[in-house]
């Protein structure tokens, strides 16, 4: 019996000990206000935008290559040479063109000869044909004669000008200013044109500027206007924000994806950013001037803010207006250069001591 009263005795003393270690706890935290950071309530520009991801393409492309089958002969320029218009990249091997060349122009002058007696013939047997000094037979053999002459000559004539046009097309010059981003073929490879894809010498493009192509749903293209200004960023340069602007967007909806094309322009002074690396683009859809804002870590699940007053947070009902991925518009139920918590707000009872670090203080 008496173990067991010493056994209630104890218990009930270290009950008593631990209610109170409880309340000392309990009056400690309330003696020591919380740390939490704040902003001030501002006015700024709110601007709404739609996210997408695209591939950076150059502003212009050009595949360097002859229109006529032949022989390289010499490859000028490398990849990463900068170029002006016009500037000689490439030319083919010109020994059997100029060969090509003597050929047709001695072919061309053996017609011209041809031609010239025919027609002499002809008019002379027409005259002796007027006079009734020839028969019709006679006169129409020197006619036939004289056509054929005529039609050698012309064909003569159109082999020589192919020829000389695909000499001088064998001068494969820069269609644009640019930078050689690609050799694909070397001197002495054979190459015609005509095989399609895969036959190109080298890769010319103008890098001044970029463009990325998007795709926008079509619950959303509504809201995407030419010159929209845009935000983007590249994998290889991901701390850097670059401006753009939409300079063209289809009207007709891809008929696989329903989805519309839309494409943005970016000056690329130094031609930093490169054509092929991926891309985000947002595009700024809405933009309002001047309007009461916070950043989203002030608003609370319940729509209310913690204000800071008085070293306490105390709790505040808000309307909320626009808002984007950074920060919200307050409609109603703050005053310019109020101070609310954004971090350590969460949790709080209306009233809570607290201590305010960093910006807002």
């Amino acid at each position: 019996m008496k173990r067991i009263a010493l056994i209630i005795f104890v218990g009930a003393a270290l009950l008593t000990v631990s209610c109170s270690r409880q309340k000392e706890t309990a009056a400690s935290s309330e003696k020591k206000p919380l740390l939490v950071k704040t902003e001030a309530v501002k006015r700024a520009t709110l601007s709404n935008s739609l996210n997408f991801k695209g591939t950076v393409l150059a502003w212009k492309t050009a595949n360097i290559t002859p229109d006529a089958s032949g022989r390289i002969g010499r490859i000028l320029k490398k990849p990463g040479d900068r170029v002006q218009k016009g500037e000689l990249l490439a030319q083919l091997d010109m020994v059997s063109l100029e060969l090509q060349l003597r050929q047709a122009r001695a072919a061309t002058a053996v017609a011209e000869a041809s031609y010239r007696d025919a027609k002499l013939n002809f008019e002379r047997m027409k005259k002796l044909y007027e006079n009734r000094a020839v028969s019709q037979l006679q006169f129409e053999k020197a006619q036939l004669a004289f056509d054929a002459a005529d039609t050698q000559f012309k064909s003569a004539g159109a082999s020589l000008d192919l020829v000389e046009y695909t000499r001088k097309n064998s001068y494969m010059r820069a269609p644009f200013s640019g930078i050689v981003t690609a050799k694909l073929m070397e001197e002495g490879d054979q190459i015609n044109p005509m095989m399609g894809m895969g036959t190109s010498i080298l890769t010319l493009m103008d890098l001044s500027k970029v463009k990325v192509v998007v795709d926008v749903p079509a619950e959303e293209i509504e809201q995407v206007r030419e010159d929209s200004p845009c935000r983007v960023r590249v994998a290889s340069l991901s701390e850097e924000v670059f401006t753009g602007r939409v300079y063209a967007k289809n009207l007709a909806a891809d008929p696989t994806s329903k989805t519309f094309k839309v494409e943005i322009a970016i000056d690329n002074p130094g031609t930093r950013i490169k054509a092929g690396v991926y891309a985000d683009i947002a595009i700024e859809v809405a933009r309002r001037e001047g309007v009461l804002v916070l950043p989203l870590a002030a608003l609370l699940p319940d729509g209310t803010v913690m204000v800071h007053a008085g070293g306490k947070a105390v709790r505040r009902p808000v309307t909320v207006g626009a808002r984007n991925e950074a920060v919200f518009e307050i409609a109603s139920g703050l005053r310019e250069g109020e101070v609310v918590l954004v971090e350590g707000n969460y949790d709080l009872q209306d009233g809570t001591a607290v201590t305010v670090q960093g910006a807002g203080k």
